[in-house]
C-alpha cells in the first residue's frame, strides 16, 4: 500500500529463489492497495461510475510512468538508490530538503488519516457513545505498540493480515455481486472528476519500493519495468472491480448514500449497512477495512520511524517514536473526522509531488531519456494542474 511506500523492505522477506517478474508485480500491486480503496468510491460518488473509471485509468497512466521513472533512475545510481539519494544526486542540498519535507508532510498526512480510520472502526465494539479522542488513542497506542516492537514481530503480523486482505476482498466481491444495482452506475457529471484525483494518486502509491525491486532484479531493465506495468495493472483491475460494486451497492444520494458519507468524512464501508440486507456483505466489508487500514498503518508507521532514524542518525527510540507520531496524533484527536480530508491531502499535494513532480524534475536534471522532454513536460503540466485543482476545492470549501 501507499502506508508502505517509505519502508519497502519488510515486503522483501517473501524471499524465494530469484525474484521473478510476476512476484515483483505482486509487491508493486500489494504496496499500491490499502486504506486508499475505503475512500475511493465515497470520493468517486459525485462524478458517477464512468468518470471515475476515467479518473482511475489517467492517474494509472501518470503513477506507472513516473514508476518507471523511479526505475531508469535506480538503474543509473543503483546500489546508491533511494529517494534522498536521488534527490541530492541530481538535484543538490536544495532538491534533499524539499524531499525530506515533502515526504514528512505526506508520511504525516497518512498517518492522521490512519489513526482516524481506526478508531472509526472500533465504534461497533466500543459503541458510539465512546467519544472518537478515545477510540483514536486506544487504536493508536495497539498499533504503535506493535511499530515500536520492530520489523520481526510486523512481519509475520502483516503476513497474517495480509491473507485476510484478499480473504475479505474475495468474499466481498462474490457476495456483493448480485446486490449490484446496475441503474446506479449510469449517472456521470464529469464536472466532478477532479474531486477524486488527490485520493486516487495515493491509492496507486509504489513508487518507494522500487530501488529495492531494482535491487532484488539485480538491474534488469526488462524485468523491471514489465514488474511495474504488471503491478499496477492488477492494482487497475481490482479498483475498478471495487467501485462497481460499490457505486452499484451504494446509492449517490439521500440519507447515509455516497454524497452524506463524503460530507460526514467517513470511509466507504459505513453506508453498507445501511443498503444491503446481508450481515455477511457488512462484516466482511468492515473485515476488509480493518486490514486494510491496519497493514497501511504498519506500513505508514514502520516506514516513517525508519526514514527519521536514517536521517537524523539517530537510533529508533524514544525521540525517534516521539517525532514520528506526536504530531499526528495531536491533529487525529483535535480533527476526529477528517479521514478523507487527510487522505485527499495526502494525494493531492504530499503524493503528488513527492511521487509525481520530483521524479520528473529529477529525470530531466540528469537526462534521463526514458520518455522524450515534451512528454516529461506534458506529465509534469498535468500534475501541477492537479495540485492547482486541489488548492482551489479546498479554498473553496474553506
Amino acid at each position: 500500500m501507499l502506508a508502505k511506500i517509505g519502508n519497502p523492505s519488510y515486503y522483501f522477506s517473501m524471499q524465494f529463489s530469484g525474484l521473478r517478474t510476476f512476484g515483483g508485480s505482486l509487491i508493486v500491486a500489494g504496496t499500491s492497495i490499502g486504506a486508499g480503496m475505503l475512500a475511493l468510491p465515497v470520493v468517486t460518488g459525485p462524478s458517477g461510475f464512468v468518470p471515475s473509471i476515467a479518473v482511475l485509468l489517467v492517474c494509472w497512466a501518470f503513477m506507472t510512468a513516473t514508476g518507471l521513472i523511479f526505475a531508469e533512475l535506480s538503474l543509473w545510481l543503483k546500489s546508491d538508490a533511494n529517494i534522498l539519494s536521488m534527490s541530492k544526486r541530481t538535484l543538490g542540498k536544495g532538491g534533499l530538503l524539499a524531499t525530506w519535507i515533502l515526504y514528512l508532510f505526506l508520511f504525516y498526512s497518512l498517518t492522521v488519516a490512519y489513526m482516524v480510520g481506526g478508531a472509526n472502526l472500533l465504534v461497533e465494539l466500543f459503541g458510539s457513545g465512546t467519544s472518537d479522542v478515545l477510540r483514536i488513542m486506544i487504536f493508536s497506542i495497539i498499533a504503535l505498540s506493535i511499530v515500536m516492537l520492530g520489523k520481526r514481530v510486523i512481519d509475520p503480523i502483516n503476513r497474517i493480515l495480509m491473507v485476510g486482505l484478499f480473504v475479505a476482498y474475495g468474499g466481498f466481491v462474490i457476495i456483493g455481486l448480485p446486490v449490484v444495482n446496475t441503474e446506479q452506475l449510469q449517472f456521470a457529471d464529469w464536472r466532478l472528476a477532479s474531486l477524486a484525483l488527490p485520493v486516487t494518486f495515493t491509492s496507486f502509491g509504489f513508487q518507494g519500493t522500487v530501488p529495492t525491486l531494482a535491487s532484488w532484479m539485480h538491474y534488469d531493465k526488462k524485468r523491471l519495468r514489465r514488474a511495474i506495468i504488471i503491478g499496477t495493472t492488477i492494482t487497475l483491475a481490482i479498483y475498478i472491480v471495487w467501485q462497481w460494486l460499490f457505486l452499484g451497492i451504494v446509492p449517490r444520494e439521500g440519507a447515509n448514500g455516497l454524497l452524506e458519507t463524503l460530507e460526514q468524512g467517513r470511509d466507504a464501508v459505513y453506508p453498507l449497512q445501511y443498503f444491503t440486507n446481508s450481515p455477511l456483505i457488512w462484516g466482511l466489508g468492515r473485515a476488509f477495512a480493518f486490514f486494510a487500514l491496519t497493514t497501511s498503518f504498519l506500513g505508514v508507521g514502520i516506514g516513517l520511524v525508519d526514514f527519521l532514524a536514517d536521517g537524523l542518525q539517530k537510533p529508533k527510540g524514544p525521540a525517534v517514536f516521539l517525532a514520528a507520531f506526536a504530531l499526528p496524533l495531536i491533529v487525529a484527536m483535535l480533527f476526529p473526522h477528517i479521514f478523507l480530508q487527510a487522505l485527499g491531502v495526502a494525494g493531492g499535494f504530499g503524493c503528488a509531488a513527492l511521487l509525481g513532480v520530483l521524479p520528473i524534475v529529477m529525470a530531466l536534471k540528469a537526462n534521463i531519456t526514458l520518455f522524450s522532454r515534451k512528454v516529461y513536460f506534458f506529465l509534469l503540466a498535468f500534475v501541477l494542474c492537479e495540485i492547482i485543482i486541489e488548492m482551489y476545492n479546498i479554498a473553496i470549501n474553506v
